[in-house]
């Protein structure tokens, strides 16, 4: 018992000394201080005073003390309302700048939309012909319009719309970072507003990532919209874990470079190509912003049966957020109208395994 209860308690002590080291990182020094006088109270205590006054009235000012600190922590530390999803200016900047640059892979007639929404300005990459059909392109969670550029040769003779997720870093601003599309519903009547002023009736979408969450919604909720559904390794097919969730936190907790490094590699891959043209992007993103997103929540099964819109799915082997290529297939199966191709890649297989991602969307689309 007093092994276990040791376990316990070394256990308690390190949890609070990792949350101390990120109040320290977040300049909270005073709350940094009262932790660490936590993990001392429990680590430590005179013998004296408990000779003197006896174990029973030594442990009771000893718990109170601990479950005092603790409640100062609770009450009495409650971060800043959040004014921004960018930590700093200069990080906002930062990320602009190597927006730019990527938007340089894009082809010369590329062009900047802005539109005025509920939530905030949404900007949007075009290229391509106005009299063309149109597509949407929705991208991966921590990315941007701009890394659509692997797959536009996959789209000539379409008019491309890639749009800035609103809530992340990227172009789109949000007029306010607390009021946000908190759930699929909302996500779905936000990109059907989108589509409806960029003059798109109905066309296909093709989703990344948490693009892919937000491209199933807007298929269900608005299937009039919708031609064709393409999902590369998208969220909100199976749950998302609680491994990603810590994962993705860890950077805005311990902002470490080696941490940002960890993160990255696990979240991408570690395709020499794809680190090579987006490392510095998603690295950028997760030392600069702390995002303003609904979680990517499956679809129901009653949901799943009334969506008729026809689905290519491509998966990736080694895709740590999507999970177990199986058990994302099985999911996937319950759709009834859907193709899916798995292929040897990491979360963005659109980047990684373009060339044949590209050939799967023409073939899908003609």
């Amino acid at each position: 018992m007093k092994t276990v209860i040791s376990i316990i308690k070394w256990i308690l002590i390190l949890a609070i000394f990792l949350f101390s080291v990120a109040t320290l990182m977040g300049g909270s020094y005073f709350q940094t201080a009262t932790l660490w006088i936590m993990i001392a109270a429990i680590v430590w205590w005179p013998y004296k005073l408990t000779e003197d006054l006896g174990f029973r009235a030594s442990f009771m000012i000893r718990s109170a003390i601990i479950i005092l600190l603790f409640l100062t922590n609770i009450f009495f530390f409650k971060p800043d309302p959040k004014e921004s999803i960018y930590l700093s200016e200069l990080g906002k900047q930062k990320v602009y700048s190597i927006y730019d640059q990527k938007v340089k892979d894009w082809p010369d007639d590329v062009q900047d939309i802005w539109l005025n929404t509920e939530y905030g300005k949404v900007h949007v990459l075009a290229t391509g012909d106005t009299s063309s059909p149109p597509v949407l392109l929705f991208h991966a969670a921590s990315m941007g319009a701009h890394s659509w550029a692997e797959n536009l040769d996959a789209l000539k003779g379409y008019r491309v719309y890639a749009i800035d997720n609103i809530g992340e870093g990227n172009k789109s601003e949000l007029k306010d970072p607390l009021i946000f599309p908190e759930n699929g519903q909302d996500l779905a009547e936000l990109y059907k507003n989108i589509s409806d002023m960029l003059g798109v009736n109905k066309s296909p979408v093709i989703g990344a990532s948490n693009g892919g969450f937000i491209a199933l919604n807007y298929a269900y909720y608005h299937p009039e919209k919708v031609d064709k559904l393409v999902l590369l390794g998208p969220m909100g097919l199976t749950p998302l874990s609680s491994t990603s969730i810590m994962m993705m936190s860890l950077p805005v907790m311990y902002p470490f470079p080696f941490i940002n490094d960890y993160v990255t590699s696990w979240a991408i891959g570690d395709d020499f190509y794809v680190n090579e043209k987006y490392g510095d992007w998603f690295e950028c993103i997760l030392q600069s912003t702390i995002p303003s997103l609904a979680g990517p929540v499956p679809l129901t099964q009653k949901q799943i049966e009334n969506f008729k819109t026809p689905v290519l799915l491509i998966l990736g082997t080694k895709d740590a957020l999507v999970g177990e290529v199986k058990i994302a297939e099985t999911a996937a199966n319950n759709y009834s109208n859907i193709k899916i191709v798995v292929l040897d890649s990491g979360h963005l297989v659109g980047v990684e395994e373009k060339d044949t991602v590209n050939k799967e969307i023409r073939k899908f689309l003609k």
